[in-house]
C-alpha cells in the first residue's frame, strides 16, 4: 500500500484541487481510492475537475465541511486529498442522489448493491447529510443486509448558516444527495472512537417522547428540567448551554451514548437528531477540555494499538468540539498526531454527527472518531474497534436497571419490537439480535439487528457459542423468541441482565397478548349483540343503531333512501309441518338470497322471528320498482332450481325517506310494515 496526502489553501477552486491532488499523487502513484476533503467553496465542481485531473480513474469520495484537518492543523479554508494505490486494495463507491420512501429501505438498498462487490471483508466509510436522513434508521437497514464482519466510520457533513456550498463527492462529481459511501477491501482499518464526557449529578427519566423530541423529563417539562439541572439562570441562553451539556445514555459497556440536542421548541420541548425512547435513564453530560484533550490521546493510542505499520489516518471530529475548545482544540489534534505518529499522513473534518463501530454501526455524537490504515497488529492489542473505556459503575448498571423494569408498551406491536432490538443494542451492547414470532410451523421476524431475514437467524439458533443466547418468550400458542449476540463471549454479569431484560419484555409481550385477545372477545361480543346469530345479518339492535346513522348520512348527502320490509310468507306452515330445523333453514336461505340482491353499502338485518328489512341511498338502478324486480327474479331461480320441500315467497314493502321531510326511523318501519302486510293481504284474497 502507497499513500499520498496533499493539501492546498489556494482561493482559486480549481488550482486549489489540482494542487492538493497532484501532491498525493505524487507520493502515492495511480490511485485506487481517493479521499476528498474540502471547506466550502463557491464552485465545488471546478475543485471536483481540478483533483480529477491528477487521480484519472481512481474512486473518489469525500466531503465538504466547516473545516477540514490536515495532520494536526484546523483548515478554514483548502483542499485536502488522501490517495492510496496498491494491487491489494478494492474499493467500491455508492451514492444516493434522492431520498426515498424510508431511510431503512435506502440503507437496505445501498447494502444490497454493496455486496456485489463480492467483498466479504473490508470497511465502510459513510457520509451523510446532517438532518436530510434519519442516519439511525438508514444504518439499521444498511447493517442488516451487511451483517456483521465489516467496519464502520463516517460522518455527517452539512452547510453553516451562512454557507450553501455543502456537498460530497463522488466517483463522477459534486453531490446534493444525502448518502455517499465508499466499500473498501485489502486494508486493516482499525477504528477506534470516544468522547471523553463525564456525568453530572442524578440520572434523568425521560418520561414523555414524541419522535425526536424529548417532552417531559422526570414529569416535568424538559427545557425546565435541563435548566434547574443546569442551575441556568431564565436570563441566559439556555440552548448554548445545553449544547455544552448534552444527554449521555449508559450501556453495559460501561460507556455513554451522547445525544446532541437540536432545537429548544416553544412548548418546552427538547429536539434531538434521532429518536429517544420514552422511559431511557440519560445523564447531563459535562466536558473539562482537559479531560476530553487527554481522552483524544487515548483513543488514538487505542487505534495504532491495532496497527503495525500504519499507513494513514482518517479523522471525523464533531463540529461542537471544536466549538466548546476554541482555540484548544489544537491541543486535542496534537494530542492525535502526537499518539499516531508525525509521519503518518492525517487527514478529515469536522463533522455534523458521526458513525463509527467495528461490526456494528452506531450514529454518535460530540464523538471523535479515527480510522487507522494499515497492516493489521498481529497479538495482543488488536481487536478491530475500541473506545476510550470509562470505569464501569454500580450506578451505571442500577441506571440500566431501572430502564428496564420502566419498559413499557409503546403504542404498536411494531414499534415495540423495534423499540426491543433499540435496547438491545444500547443497553446491551449486542452485535446483533433478532426477535422472532411463531407463526404456525414458520417463524416472522419481527425485529432485527444485523440480520436480513429469518433464516440468518434459524441458522444461527442452531450452531451453540459462548458468545450467543436465546431465550424463549411466552407459551406455546404465542411463542416468540429473543436471539442475543456479542462479538466477545458472554459474561455471567451480562447474562444476568439480559435475563432481567428478557423477562420484562417476555412481561410486556404477555400483556400485549392478553390485550389482544380482550379486544378480540369484546369485538365478538359487540357483534353478537348486533349479529342476528343464524343468519349472520345484523339484529333489530344492529339495524337501529346503523340505521340511524344511514339517514343522517342521507341528510347530509341530500339524497333520498329506500326501506324495505320483507316477511318470509308460510313460515308457521314450514315449522309445523316440516320441522323448526327446516324453518330455520329458510331463513338462512332468505338472507343468502338478500345478499346476493342488494349492495353491500345497503343495510340488511333480521329483526323479528320471520321478518326481515333492507335500507339503502335510492338511485336510478335502486328504486322500489327496481328492487323488487331484483328481488323477484332470485327468489324464482332459487325456486326453480332446486328440489326444495318447501317453496320460498316474501312480502315486501317499500316507503321512500326524502331528507327535505325527515321522519324518525320508527316511522318508516311502521310504514314499511304496514305496506307489506297489505301486500301480504292481497296474495290471500287471489
Amino acid at each position: 500500500m502507497n499513500v499520498g496526502l496533499g493539501y492546498s489553501t489556494l482561493k482559486d477552486p480549481y488550482q486549489a484541487g489540482k494542487e492538493a491532488a497532484r501532491e498525493a499523487v505524487s507520493a502515492s502513484g495511480d490511485p485506487v481510492i481517493v479521499f476528498l476533503f474540502t471547506t466550502y467553496y463557491d464552485d465545488p465542481q471546478a475543485l471536483f475537475r481540478g483533483v480529477k485531473e491528477s487521480v484519472k480513474n481512481s474512486r473518489i469520495i469525500g466531503a465538504s465541511s466547516e473545516a477540514i484537518i490536515i495532520y494536526d492543523r484546523l483548515v478554514s479554508r483548502g483542499v485536502g486529498v488522501l490517495s492510496i494505490s496498491g494491487p491489494e486494495i478494492i474499493a467500491k463507491t455508492y451514492v444516493q442522489e434522492h431520498l426515498e420512501k424510508t431511510a431503512v429501505r435506502m440503507g437496505e438498498k445501498a447494502g444490497r448493491v454493496l455486496l456485489e462487490s463480492g467483498l466479504d471483508d473490508g470497511t465502510l466509510i459513510v457520509f451523510f447529510s446532517k438532518r436530510v436522513i434519519d442516519i439511525s434508521e438508514f444504518l439499521s437497514g444498511l447493517y442488516n443486509v451487511m451483517g456483521p464482519g465489516f467496519r464502520y466510520i463516517g460522518g455527517g457533513f452539512g452547510k453553516s448558516p451562512e454557507s450553501q456550498y455543502f456537498c460530497s463527492y463522488t466517483d463522477d462529481g459534486v453531490s446534493k444527495g444525502p448518502i455517499n459511501i465508499a466499500f473498501i477491501g485489502g486494508i486493516d482499518i482499525n477504528i477506534s472512537l470516544g468522547h471523553g464526557f463525564s456525568i453530572m449529578r442524578d440520572p434523568l427519566i425521560i418520561t414523555e417522547t414524541s419522535k425526536n423530541r424529548i417532552i417531559e423529563i422526570d414529569g416535568m417539562p424538559a427545557s425546565d428540567v435541563y435548566r434547574e439541572r443546569l442551575r441556568n439562570s431564565k436570563n441566559r441562553d439556555l440552548f448554548s448551554y445545553m449544547v455544552l451539556h448534552p444527554l449521555g445514555f449508559p450501556g453495559l459497556s460501561g460507556e455513554y451514548l451522547i445525544r446532541d440536542p437540536i432545537r429548544l421548541n416553544t412548548d418546552k420541548s427538547i429536539s434531538f437528531a434521532t429518536k429517544i425512547h420514552k422511559g431511557s435513564v440519560g445523564y447531563i453530560m459535562k466536558g473539562d477540555i482537559r479531560h476530553l484533550i487527554e481522552s483524544s490521546r487515548c483513543i488514538a493510542k487505542d487505534g495504532i494499538r491495532g496497527v503495525s505499520k500504519p499507513g494513514f489516518a482518517i479523522v471525523f471530529d464533531c463540529i461542537s468540539r471544536s466549538s466548546l475548545m476554541r482555540e484548544r482544540f489544537k491541543l486535542e489534534l496534537e494530542a492525535i498526531r502526537e499518539s499516531i505518529g508525525t509521519d503518518v499522513p492525517i487527514v478529515g473534518m469536522l463533522t455534523w454527527g458521526e458513525i463509527g463501530g467495528k461490526v456494528s454501526p452506531e450514529f454518535l455524537n460530540k464523538t471523535l472518531v479515527i480510522g487507522i490504515g494499515g497492516k493489521k497488529q498481529e497479538g495482543d492489542g488488536y481487536n478491530g474497534s475500541k473506545r476510550s473505556r470509562i470505569t464501569r459503575t454500580l450506578n451505571m448498571e442500577l441506571s440500566i436497571l431501572h430502564e428496564i423494569a420502566s419498559f413499557s408498551f409503546s403504542g404498536s406491536q411494531e414499534s415495540f419490537a423495534k423499540e426491543v432490538i433499540e435496547k438491545t443494542k444500547r443497553l446491551l451492547g449486542v452485535r446483533r439480535s433478532a426477535l422472532l414470532k411463531k407463526v404456525g410451523n414458520s417463524y416472522r421476524l419481527s425485529g432485527s439487528w444485523g440480520f436480513q431475514d429469518v433464516k440468518d437467524v434459524l441458522d444461527c439458533l442452531r450452531e451453540e457459542a459462548p458468545n450467543k443466547m436465546s431465550f424463549p418468550l411466552g407459551d406455546e400458542e404465542r411463542f416468540r423468541l429473543l436471539y442475543l449476540e456479542k462479538d466477545t463471549s458472554i459474561t455471567d454479569r451480562e447474562k444476568r441482565i439480559y435475563t432481567i431484560f428478557t423477562k420484562r419484555v417476555e412481561d410486556i409481550f404477555t400483556m400485549i397478548d392478553n390485550i389482544i385477545e380482550r379486544r378480540r372477545t369484546e369485538m365478538a361480543l359487540k357483534e353478537l349483540t348486533l349479529k342476528d346469530e343464524l343468519t349472520r345479518l345484523y339484529n333489530r339492535r344492529g339495524f337501529l343503531t346503523l340505521g340511524e346513522q344511514h339517514l343522517r348520512l342521507s341528510e347530509r348527502l341530500r339524497r333520498r333512501s329506500i326501506l324495505l320490509y320483507i316477511d318470509v310468507d308460510d313460515l308457521k306452515w314450514i315449522n309445523d309441518n316440516l320441522g323448526h330445523s327446516v324453518g330455520d333453514n329458510a331463513l338462512i336461505e332468505t338472507s343468502s338470497i338478500l345478499k346476493r340482491t342488494f349492495r353491500r353499502s345497503d343495510i340488511l338485518a333480521r329483526i323479528g322471528g320471520d321478518e326481515f328489512v333492507v335500507l339503502g341511498l335510492e338511485t336510478a338502478d335502486n328504486n322500489e320498482e327496481r328492487l323488487k324486480e331484483r328481488l323477484e327474479k332470485k327468489l324464482e331461480a332459487w325456486n326453480r332450481r332446486r328440489n326444495h320441500l318447501y317453496h320460498l315467497s316474501l312480502s315486501v314493502g317499500a316507503v321512500s325517506y326524502d331528507p327535505d321531510k325527515p321522519v324518525s326511523l320508527k316511522t318508516l318501519l311502521e310504514e314499511a310494515d304496514r305496506q307489506m302486510y297489505l301486500e301480504k293481504r292481497s296474495k290471500k284474497q287471489v
